[in-house]
């Protein structure tokens, strides 16, 4: 008999361990938006290692919509994706499940100016935001966030769809378009093979800066799954596993090496649209260039 109760013991504790596992393991797919962001899988897949349970990933084919649209069909649940990634709105946080935690430690916050050639020293003299006020037209999306902390740090602003927009940068209609940290190099590189006589080059003087960045978005029913992906996340950044990723991805590395080359003079933005759950969070989340812990 013992040898039985043995084994019925082991049976036990092995359908109670597989109903657990079962209970916690999810399955993400990740909506890209851009063919560049493979990194964002990385961070993704980083996380959920760090998070307690035994999760899988799926990073679901490039999504071709505008922003807002994205996340509005995340918000009805329609999609094949359940999570997706985009920059911080207050909206959207209050609309969706966000995880609270900057993806790429606010780079996305750390914008470099795209501009043609016949403007490489437009901002030579630039040492302001007042300075700035007075000869930048920027470019930026209708329905992109940044256009909000553009126009409310008092500057001249162009919108248009997401499509069209390094097409009037190469036309003129815009004199410098900023974009991210993490995202330029690549997104400069594709601007000047599509516009080659025009010389489309990162701006080599300043940066401006606001607290800004990517964070995960799942449909309002999905909180538990934020909160394995905000565990994951806290967990890789305080073992300095986040920092350790994103100073390896190739992009990252490379406009680290811009930055030391070609120092910009900073100008900080206010961001008007932060939360005030947002305005807790640790300053050492919104700092992409520093030092592995």
């Amino acid at each position: 008999m013992r040898p039985n109760l043995i084994l019925s013991w082991l049976y036990l504790m092995a359908a109670i361990v597989a109903g657990t596992s079962a209970v916690h393991a999810e399955h993400f797919r990740l909506g890209m938006a851009t063919k560049d962001d493979t990194y964002i899988v990385d961070i993704l897949k980083l996380a959920l290692e760090e998070a307690d349970g035994d999760h899988t990933v799926e990073a679901v084919g490039q999504v071709i919509l505008a922003q807002n649209r994205a996340l509005r069909a995340l918000a009805e649940e329609q999609p094949g994706y359940n999570l997706h990634y985009s920059g911080y709105d207050a909206s959207r946080e209050k609309e969706l499940a966000m995880v609270r935690f900057p993806i790429t430690l606010g780079m996305l916050g750390h914008r470099l100016l795209a501009v043609r050639e016949a403007n490489s020293k437009l901002f030579a003299n630039t040492n302001s935001l007042e300075d700035l006020r007075k000869i930048a037209v920027l470019g930026s999306g209708i329905d992109w966030p940044d256009t909000t902390i553009l126009k409310a740090a008092g500057l001249n602003v162009a919108t248009a769809t997401d499509p069209n927009l390094w097409q009037m940068l190469a036309r003129g209609r815009f004199n410098a378009f900023p974009r991210g940290a993490n995202e330029v190099i690549r997104q400069v590189e594709g601007a000047r093979a599509e516009w080659p006589e025009e010389g489309i080059m990162i701006d080599r003087h300043i940066m401006l800066v606001y607290k800004f960045d990517h964070f995960f978005y799942l449909a309002k029913s999905d909180k538990a799954k934020a909160a394995i992906i905000e565990q994951g996340l806290i967990r890789a950044f305080e073992s300095g596993k986040l920092h350790t990723l994103l100073a390896n991805v190739p992009q990252l590395r490379e406009i680290r090496k811009e930055l030391q080359k070609y120092p910009r003079r900073i100008i900080y933005l206010d961001m008007p649209l932060l939360s005030e759950s947002l305005k807790t969070l640790p300053d050492e989340y919104w700092a992409p260039f520093s030092d592995p812990h």
